[in-house]
This record gives C-alpha cells, structure tokens and sequence, in this order.
C-alpha cells in the first residue's frame, strides 16, 4: 500500500517537471526569434495629406497625386515587422500648408509608423519615391443651371401629364478651373411610361457643356456639388367632365315631380390629381328658394370648383333655369297687417295700408283662397327707433291647399318710443 502511494507521487513530481522544462523552452524560443533582425517591404503604403483644408481658403485644390502609394523596406525585429506590415498600419503624409500656387510640385513626406513601433528601433532600408508629385489647381466656384428633359406618358388618354417641377433651380459646384469652365448646365434626364399618378423622386444629374453635349462622368471625381440629387416631381392629373348641378328647396306647391330644371352649360371639364378627382361626380351651384319666384326662373351662378381642381372649360358663370308645371298664380290684396316683438317700451304704427300677395298652386285651390285667409307678420326683434322698411313674412291660413305665396316682401313701420 505505501508503495503505491510513493509510485502515484513520483509520477506526478514528474508530470510537473516536464510542463516547466516545456514552458522555459517555449519562453526561450519566443524571446530570442522575437528579437530576431528580419528586412522586409511593405507596399501598398497610403499617402495622405495634412491640412489640406487650407487650401480652398487660397482658392486651390489638389487633382492629381504620383505615386499614390509607395513601398518601404524596413530592417527591425519580428515583433515589429509583423506591426508594420499589418495593412493600413504605416501612411506616408504629405504636409500642404506651404502651398500657395497652382501647378505640379515635388513635396517631401513624413514616414507614420503604427503605434507600439518606436522610430529608434527600426532602420528605413529604401523607399519606392523620395518625394510626392502633387498637381494643385485654381479652385473656381459657381453655380449652375437646372434643366430637367422629361419624355414619356401617361397610362390612358384621360390623364396628362403637366409641366414638371424641380428642385433647387441651380446647383452650387466647386472644382479646378479647367474642369468647371466646361460645364455650361446639369441636366435631369426623366424617362417613365404609363404613369398613373403623380411621379416624385430625387434623381441625379449629369454634366452638359455649352454644345449640349453630355461630358464625361470621370469629371466627378474633381468637382464637389452643393447636393448630389434634384428633387423632380412630374404632376399627373386627370381631366374629367363634371356635370352642373342645383339644389331645389320646396315649398307646399312644388316638388321635384312638377318642377324642372336645366344648367348651361350642362357640365364643364376639370382636371386634378386622379385619386381626387374620382370623388368628384358633379358641381353644384347652389341650392334655390322655389318660394323666391312664381313659375319661371333664370339666374347665372358663378361656378365654384374646388381648390384641388383646375376648370379646364374655362366658364366662370352658368345659366340655371328653373320651370314648375301644372301650377297657376294669383293675385290677392290683404290689409291684415301685423309685427311681432316690439322693442320694450315702444310702440309701432303700420304705415302700410295694404300688401298685394302674389300666390301659387292649382287653379281650382287658388279659386278659394280670399284675403281672410292671408296675414302679413313682420319681425322687429333688434329693430332701432324710427321708420323703416321691413321684411314681412306672408301666411295662409283657413283653408287646406298646397299654396305658397311667392316673392319677398316688406311693409313700412315706425318705431316710437314711449
């Protein structure tokens, strides 16, 4: 049993042994290849430029850059290289604040190594270019007209399309001399087909020189544009015949069955937006009192569309005629005369004697009708002192017809007070 124990011990006092010799080896091995002097190139290297912001306030601008990456040979330890060669780790940066004039110059760079990588702890073996060619030109700004070139059409005769609307109207762009001179205006090319409503997008524009001529899209790279997109929108609308209508408001002796009316025009064309203009299925004028006349009327209205619409027939006024049928008018001469709400401590005196009341309704009920069966009443609720005329309503009464009295009416009356 105790020897069993002491052989299970030993083992493991060996087992511990070998993972520390193991472990001082592989420590050993990673210090000194560490530490090991490699050269190697790292190409690809980025040339970017410092305080290049300073050169529009000069009224300049950089266009070309030769070469735009360079390749360096570094002599350093492995830890090192492998940093250094890690992409995008080492910049070669140009500094621009010294330039002051257009034209290609030869500038000299400074060498940005990645962090953790000491300048003191690297040799610079060789480098692809000892300086950066740099082009700088005049900067010239201005804006440019917007031209929009719509072609296409619509999906059905009764839908057009109308003058397309864009904005901005110009389009501010920035770039070198030669280039910005060229371009006389941007163009907004729109091709659609069967539309069906209206059309609103942000499309890009290209470049036209002063020959109507489409200029290379490359030029791009060069400039800067105050936006990149115009807002277009092709309105669509629809053109719909409308019919003219009138509302009838009856009194005891009309009715749609013995009435008739007619509208001149009948109908007017107007166009709007498609969705909208569906829900219009007529116009109406107005709404007529049939107690305002006695057998006949014509009276033009001014036609009212609604805002959203266009009235593309151009009237601005119809006809309306109104004729009841099957009805007579008569006369009567009433002298019952009354008013209702006298101001408070006043009295009134009737100046008019007598009111002829013109009547309307079948000849055989009209026949019955005497004046003692008509009574004038007018209002005088918010009346001031003093004479003036009235508006009196008239009433029938004692008999049981479909009459109406027909026409306004007013009496004289003076208001004293007491």
């Amino acid at each position: 049993m105790f020897k069993e124990k002491l052989s299970k011990i030993s083992t493991r006092i060996l087992y511990i042994l070998f993972a520390v010799v193991v472990s001082i080896t592989l420590w050993l091995y990673v210090e000194i290849t560490e530490n090991d002097i490699l050269t190697s190139d790292v190409s690809n290297v980025e040339v970017v430029f410092k305080n290049e912001d300073l050169l529009r306030d000069k009224g300049l601008l950089r266009t070309s850059v030769v070469p735009e990456t360079l390749t360096i040979t570094f002599e350093a330890s492995r830890a090192d290289i492998n940093r250094l060669v890690t992409p995008g780790a080492v910049t070669v940066e140009v500094d621009l604040s010294a330039i002051t004039t257009s034209g290609t110059q030869l500038l000299a760079y400074e060498i940005n190594l990645p962090q953790g990588v000491s300048r003191n702890a690297i040799e610079i073996r060789g480098v692809s270019a000892a300086r950066i060619s740099v082009t700088f030109d005049r900067m010239l700004s201005r804006p440019l007209p917007v031209m929009v070139s719509y072609t296409g059409g619509t999906a059905s005769e009764e839908l057009f399309a109308e003058t397309v609307e864009f904005d901005p109207q110009t389009v501010t762009v920035w770039g070198p001399e030669a280039v910005v001179s060229r371009i006389h205006h941007v163009r907004v090319p729109i091709y659609m087909e069967n539309l069906r409503a209206t059309y609103t997008e942000d499309l890009e524009f290209i470049l036209i020189d002063e020959n109507d001529e489409v200029l290379d899209e490359s030029l791009r790279d060069s400039l800067e544009f105050s936006q990149s997109t115009i807002r277009v929108t092709v309105p669509v609308k629809e053109i719909k015949d409308v019919p003219l209508i009138v509302m009838l408001s009856h009194g005891t002796s009309t009715s749609d069955a013995n009435t008739q009316w007619r509208v001149e025009p009948v109908s007017i064309k107007v166009s709007g937006d498609p969705e909208a203009i569906r829900e219009i299925n007529s116009i109406t004028l107005g709404t007529i009192d049939m107690l305002s006349f006695g057998l006949t009327y014509a009276v033009p209205f001014p036609i009212v569309i609604p805002n959203h619409l266009s009235n593309i027939s151009g009237e601005i006024s119809a006809l309306v005629h109104v004729e009841v049928f099957g009805q007579d008018i008569a006369f009567r001469s009433t002298s019952n005369l009354q008013v209702i709400n006298t101001p408070p401590g006043h009295r009134t005196d009737i100046l008019t004697q007598s009111l002829d009341i013109r009547l309307r309704g079948n000849n055989d009920d009209l026949a019955l009708i005497t004046s003692l069966n008509l009574s004038v009443v007018a209002d005088l609720t918010g009346r001031n002192p003093g004479t003036s005329r009235i508006p009196a309503k008239i009433y029938i009464h004692g008999i049981d017809a479909d009459i109406d009295a027909v026409g306004d009416y007013e009496i004289t009356v003076t208001i004293v007070a007491e």
